[in-house]
């Protein structure tokens, strides 16, 4: 087998439908970089930080998200970690605009920010030492969707063989999206398996280009504008975004992030807490009244009953609206393609 190059620690924080972050960790001064969070995964991002002892240094965004929501404004409030991108990138709360071939100090090891125009016109791909984290200018047997705005064929040519015609082929591909679960591939294996980087001729590049019809996010849109002010959560205004940020999800990991207890949504009321509750205190009631009926008045028989109906209803509510939240919390982020099993 041969030797790993990279000389830093990497953790993927994959989505099991594609999207794809990395921790990147200096090991003898673990000062840390994370690449393209995820808003939804910023609890695994921060675990994977706290079980390495890391200080977070920077934040990098690769090109601007159409796809996923970004969690970068989040993890800068929570850390004070710089958020790095590319001079154009639309994101208001970018603190380090990096000029093309900055040096990022990690430790003693470096990471290189290198301009990639092509999928847009932010993009950006990372060097780490035997590393490359691409984004979407490079995936594994491909290239990312042209979801967000300025995209242009030649520039991506010139990005692709700039980047990559003339580095070591053992190095290290990080990709930004896979839908079968990867989350590296090298040099290497993509000169020989990825059309996109094999093919040498500028024409048949931007035929290949032309006729790229797979579908993008139909929500891409709205993404984009919330990454651009850099959301911090998804209200319940916004809870049929594609499945993408749903309010349970949401509040769920607010709440673990705070180590509160889940409660119940404001617009339920009590019984979706509670359902089976509300079959014992209904039950106790009409058992109340047949004892009261039988010692002090019939009349208490047909109270207890009227109240046993209406709290066994509440019951009954409570444990479809509960089931309604548990398939809404199964609702997950996408990047478009199959979905996958995430592997071990």
């Amino acid at each position: 087998m041969a030797r790993d190059p990279r000389r830093v620690d990497v953790q993927a924080i994959r989505h099991p439908r594609g999207c794809r972050s990395y921790v990147i960790v200096d090991p003898r001064s673990h000062e840390a970089a994370v690449v393209d969070p995820l808003l939804e995964h910023l609890r695994e991002t921060t675990e994977a930080l706290g079980a390495r002892k890391a200080k977070l240094r920077w934040i990098i965004e690769t090109h601007a998200h159409g796809d996923h929501l970004s969690g970068a404004a989040v993890l800068a409030r929570r850390t004070g970690a710089a958020i790095v991108a590319h001079p154009e990138h639309p994101f208001t709360g970018v603190t380090v605009r990096a000029a093309d071939g900055e040096a990022l100090a990690l430790g003693d090891q470096p990471l290189v920010v290198r301009y990639a125009p092509g999928i847009t016109g932010d993009a950006i791909v990372v060097e780490a030492p035997g590393a490359v984290f691409t984004g979407d200018v490079l995936l594994i047997g491909s290239v990312g969707l042209r979801d967000a705005p300025g995209s242009d064929g030649n520039a991506w040519f010139d990005t692709l063989h700039s980047l990559f015609d003339n580095r070591d082929e053992g190095t290290v591909l990080h990709p930004g999206h896979d839908d079968m679960g990867r989350i590296m591939t090298t040099v290497r294996a993509e000169r020989t398996g990825n059309r996109w980087l094999r093919e040498n001729d500028r024409d048949a590049f931007l035929d290949l280009y032309a006729g790229d019809d797979r579908p993008t996010c139909p929500e891409a849109t709205r993404i984009l504008e919330l990454n651009r002010e850099g959301t911090e959560r998804v209200d319940r205004d916004l809870a049929g975004l594609g499945g993408y940020l749903s309010p349970v999800e949401r509040t769920e990991a607010d709440l673990r992030e705070r180590n509160q207890p889940l409660a119940p949504e404001p617009d339920e009321s009590l019984a979706t807490a509670s359902g089976p509750g509300w079959y014992l205190l209904g039950g106790s009631l009409a058992a109340a009244g047949t004892v009261l009926g039988w010692w002090v008045h019939p009349g208490l028989h047909g109270l207890s009953l009227a109240a046993g109906v209406l709290l066994l209803g509440l019951g009954l509510r409570g444990l479809e609206a509960r089931h309604r939240r548990r398939v809404r919390a199964r609702e997950e982020l996408h990047y478009m393609g199959a979905p996958t099993t995430d592997p071990a």
